[in-house]
């Protein structure tokens, strides 16, 4: 910094005039009554100090006039010569995306910023100026026209001109929008064309499918890879996690090869509790398997986005970075009183202004909050959030907590009639889920919670009513931090935790980027909710937001006990050094040196990579398991992996395949099944009896108890969900019938049975049942019964592979919750298995499906489809899959 932009950016004046603005906007906000008196002088002072330093390079200098300029038009909207005044501010910073706020500028107001016409006309050489700004901000794509800031058209200019690229901004910049015209515009230039989209989690896969579905015109959207769909596609995008990618890069046959390999949310390879040694393995193996394709990561806050693409791909890249956001934040802590409530508003400049609100509603707040967060949380809200016009986020370290204190905040809301879309998606909550779950309760006062635990196209439709605006007010947890796009008005912080672990900084950061977003608003409000002396708010707000993003083995390996190297996974217990060493041991059995050159990027000495390669070594010499199969599964030790290959081939195949017979779809219990050859026994007990097995080894349903904290986990529940969710059967269905067998069946003690009428113990099975889906059956079961196909497809003959073809397409039917082919088609299409399921029902029962027409032309065929429920077919309309 110059000594005179460093001045002028500590300018006295300026940071109070910064500071009255803000107490006045809050206060206008919440409703209460203490203002500053704005003095002309010091206005204007202010001004010409904000356009000296608007020129400066530094975007420390830029927020700072950035936020002054939004301010002036938040607090005085209507004021013409401001709101030019703030016009040229947002130009020399280089946000004229903000500027389309200023509607009182424009002789017009148009959204096509080639179609507005401002009314500048102080001076010639000022509007050449601005002209000249907005021209060269002004992205024309496909005949429409996009207003960016300099961080999204240099982004672009990047994405057109370079080959790799890595892209490093808050989460409120707008790189989506940018990275996903860019692959919208790619599709329009060419023929052929195919993107592979990484994301971290199912629930982004269902975000960014719907947006690239509603975006692309004729591309095919794939949301998971199937082996034996053979139809090439000429214009495709897959949009999976690294779990799913896993078939791809071991593939038997030939795909379009991917233009671009776009991975979203890169941080989560430094994930070390969990996928961070898939991530790298993954990301890895693409750069080798397809090395012409165009590769951009992106990722918010991260310092090191260069380094870490090479170290990741290999490769050099071309950084496009950016801390400048532009939205400001509102950053607010809320101390708790037994009368009012205390705000302590934050500046950049780490000083504090005081506002205090007086409570009538309750005769102790304090006392409240205390004995009950949800009670005083629904008072907190109400007393802060002074319109109904914003929407709220409000941060919950566990999916519990946001169940509970949403219900807490419904009940203390007066019932309003509520649109019809609410309507719908109670109705579908009603049938496919449970008339008494809480989640309806909660949305018939326009208030939901989000969370991994939630159904498919709950989760989905929530989103789309909040984004909306008609959910006003959602409890959230860490599905935050995972990407998903919900922006709000205002986030609610009560304790800033994730999986009982404190937040870092970055993720903190990642966080409250929610709030605020430029679609919508010029700024966002942040409560970070604390009682008595706590500073935990004040720590995270005075700290660095960005961070370098270390890889999960670079940081593993620094706490490494070489002599862990010795045992089996299942000896360790610490969940990072358990990941690196079956990464190791992979690295090992792949050969060409593999492991030596992955442990020189370490920095490791000659000395400790000889140990180290040695042990692995020593730990490996009794495997027999090919590494065709070991490859296929990069996150299971290739020891036990061993052990159940070596069972196999002693056992033979007949007592590890699913045999179809007489039995197959009977029902009967375990002492009947207990006197019949495994070949000969029905579907669930060969099933039943090859889960037993595979937790002989493998430790399954200790892991989901211990990691996954799935209680009264055990084979036969595992079992009886897989079965019916092979079978089609809707999640309604699955928790109706946990309810019948825990409320009523012989074998549950009475004293342990629980009450069918009762609101808790039915909501207690609801998240139950998800939460074994989602845990159990569709990622551990699934895991496992994959590599034991994988192992019996090393050994089958083709013959064999024809005749239990049910046995070696069980991972798929797990994954996606059906055997019937035309569903599965539908599901890996993006479409929700709910949805899904029921639109098969009414397609086989047309003439279309007995002459074999395409259900996906069916479909499009169709203004809707009678017989599905409106909030089915208002989803099938909004992703085009029907008529538009």
């Amino acid at each position: 910094m110059s000594n005179a932009l460093t001045k002028i950016y500590n300018h006295q004046v300026l940071n109070k005039l910064i500071n009255d603005l803000l107490l006045n906007l809050f206060s206008k906000k919440i409703g209460n009554s203490t203002f500053s008196d704005i003095n002309a002088d010091e206005l204007r002072k202010s001004i010409w100090l904000a356009s000296i330093l608007a020129n400066s390079t530094e975007n420390i200098h830029k927020r700072k006039v950035q936020q002054l300029s939004s301010l002036i038009y938040l607090n005085y909207p209507e004021n013409k010569e401001l709101s030019k005044i703030c016009y040229i501010l947002y130009s020399r910073v280089g946000n004229l995306t903000a500027t389309k706020f200023l509607k009182a500028i424009f002789e017009e107001y148009s959204e096509n910023p080639l179609d507005q016409y401002s009314i500048f006309d102080e001076s010639l050489i000022l509007e050449s100026e601005l002209i000249t700004k907005r021209m060269e901000s002004i992205l024309e794509i496909e005949g429409k026209a996009y207003l960016t800031t300099d961080f999204q058209k240099k982004l672009w200019d990047n994405l057109v001109l370079k080959n790799n690229i890595s892209v490093s901004a808050p989460t409120s910049s707008g790189k989506s929008f940018i990275l996903k015209k860019y692959i919208e515009n790619q599709f329009n230039l060419n023929d052929d064309y195919c993107v592979i989209y990484i994301v971290p989690s199912r629930a982004l896969i269902n975000q960014v499918s719907e947006e690239l579905r509603i975006d692309l015109a004729n591309v095919e959207i794939k949301t998971a890879y199937i082996e034996n769909d053979q139809e090439l596609f000429k214009k495709i995008v897959y949009i999976l996690t690294p779990e799913r990618a896993i078939k791809i890069i071991n593939l038997k046959h030939e795909i379009l090869k991917p233009n671009i390999i776009f991975i979203d949310e890169i941080q989560g390879v430094e994930d070390e509790q969990g996928r961070g040694n898939l991530f790298e393995y993954v990301f890895g193996e693409f750069t080798k398997l397809f090395p012409s394709s165009k590769i951009i990561t992106a990722g918010p806050n991260i310092s090191n986005p260069n380094l870490l693409f090479e170290e990741l791909f290999s490769k050099e890249s071309e950084v496009s970075s950016t801390d400048l956001s532009p939205v400001f934040q509102l950053k607010t802590i809320l101390k708790i009183n037994e009368k009012n409530i205390e705000f302590k508003l934050y500046s950049d400049q780490k000083t504090t202004q005081t506002i205090v609100k007086n409570i009538n509603s309750c005769k102790n707040l304090k006392k409240l909050y205390e004995s009950n967060r949800g009670n005083g949380l629904s008072v907190i809200i109400k007393e802060v959030i002074y319109n109904n016009v914003e929407n709220n986020l409000v941060y919950a370290s566990k999916s519990n907590l946001a169940e509970s204190w949403a219900l807490k905040y419904a009940d203390s809301i007066e019932q309003e009639d509520i649109e019809q879309e609410l309507k719908d998606l109670i109705e579908y909550l009603k049938e496919d889920i449970h008339p008494r779950y809480i989640l309806i309760k909660c949305l018939s006062k326009r208030v939901a919670f989000h969370h991994g635990k939630l159904s498919e196209l709950a989760r989905k439709e929530i989103e789309v009513l909040f984004q909306k605006g008609i959910i006003k007010t959602l409890f959230c947890t860490s599905t935050l931090l995972e990407g998903v796009n919900m922006p709000a008005n205002n986030l609610f912080i009560l304790k800033p935790e994730k999986n009982n672990l404190e937040l870092s900084n970055f993720e903190f950061g990642n966080l409250i980027g929610r709030a605020g977003r430029i679609k919508d608003s010029l700024y966002g409000t942040i409560y970070c909710i604390t009682m008595g002396n706590e500073n935990w708010a004040q720590k995270y707000y005075e700290s660095s937001y960005s961070k370098e993003v270390e890889t999960s083995s670079s940081k593993s390996i620094k706490q490494l006990d070489i002599n862990d190297l010795k045992k089996t996974v299942l000896e360790i217990e610490e969940a990072r050094i358990k990941n690196l060493i079956i990464s190791l041991r992979h690295k090992f059995l792949k050969g060409d040196l593999n492991l030596e050159s992955f442990l020189l990027k370490k920095n490791l000495e000659e000395r400790e990579i000889a140990r180290i390669e040695f042990l692995i070594s020593e730990s490996l010499e009794g495997i027999k398991v090919p590494y065709s199969i070991l490859k296929l599964n990069p996150t299971i030790d290739p020891l036990l992996q061993n052990e159940l290959y070596q069972k196999i081939k002693k056992d033979g195949i007949t007592k590890w395949v699913i045999n179809i017979n007489s039995r197959f779809s009977e029902g009967y219990r375990r002492d009947v099944a207990e006197t019949l050859n495994y070949e000969n026994n029905s579907f669930y007990w060969q099933l039943d009896s090859l889960v037993y097995r595979l937790d002989q080894i493998f430790n399954i349903t200790k892991d989901l108890y211990f990691k996954d904290h799935l209680k009264n986990i055990n084979v036969s529940t595992i079992c009886q969900n897989a079965v019916s969710w092979i079978d089609g059967r809707s999640i309604g269905e699955l928790i109706i019938k946990r309810i019948n067998y825990l409320s009523k069946d012989e074998r549950i003690p009475p004293d342990k049975r629980i009450d069918a009428e009762n609101d808790g113990d039915v909501n207690t099975v609801i998240r139950d049942v998800i939460n074994i889906n989602s845990k159990a059956i569709t990622y551990s079961l699934l895991r496992y019964i994959k590599l034991l196909s994988d192992i019996l497809d090393s050994i089958l003959t083709d013959v064999e592979k024809e005749k239990f073809k049910f046995s070696q397409s069980l991972p798929t039917f797990l994954e996606l919750g059906s055997k019937e082919p035309i569903v599965i088609k539908l599901i890996t299409s993006g479409m929700p298995r709910s949805i899904a399921l029921k639109v098969f029902e009414i397609f086989k029962k047309t003439k279309e499906y007995r002459e074999e027409v395409d259900v996906f032309l069916w479909l499009r065929n169709n203004n809707s489809i009678d017989g599905l429920k409106l909030v089915y077919n208002k989803y099938l309309k909004r992703q085009k899959y029907l008529k538009q």
